[in-house]
């Protein structure tokens, strides 16, 4: 009976360890990354942006939290904006449209505000440059 309990508590090392592996795994930034960041509480990024090139936007959600409003702007001009309900654990979650590009380029704010508690990652990768000469 007392061999049960034991065997229980020797797991948790390797969940423990499984899971951070997925987390590094998972969030490991490509190197067309321009924006990676973990958000718990409501934050502000700012993210330097191009004209003609293709950006897409994703959410992971490790730990909750359930919903998200995510604002990608500069001075009025909106690029990206919407709130994400996240309801399956440890998924990616992309907008219905992931994909964006902005109407001249420079620095844009990101504002992130998680509804409930939890951590999310964000991340903003670069797709494509387009060619110029089309």
């Amino acid at each position: 009976m007392p061999e049960q309990p034991k065997k229980s508590r020797s797991l948790i090392p390797l969940y423990i360890v499984i899971t951070l592996f997925y987390i590094v795994i998972a969030f490991q930034g490509s190197e067309n990354s321009v924006l990676l960041e973990s958000v718990s509480e409501e934050s502000d990024f700012q993210v330097n942006l191009t004209k003609d090139i293709t950006y897409k936007f994703w959410i992971d959600n490790p730990n909750g939290p359930e919903k998200v409003n995510v604002t990608i702007s500069k001075d009025s001009y909106i690029a990206l904006q919407n709130t994400f309900v996240l309801t399956q654990p440890r998924k990616s979650y992309f907008p219905e449209n992931p994909e964006f590009t902005v109407k001249e380029s420079g620095v844009y704010h990101v504002h992130a505000k998680p509804l409930n508690s939890g951590t999310v990652y964000m991340e903003i990768e670069e797709l494509e440059v387009k060619n110029h000469n089309d």
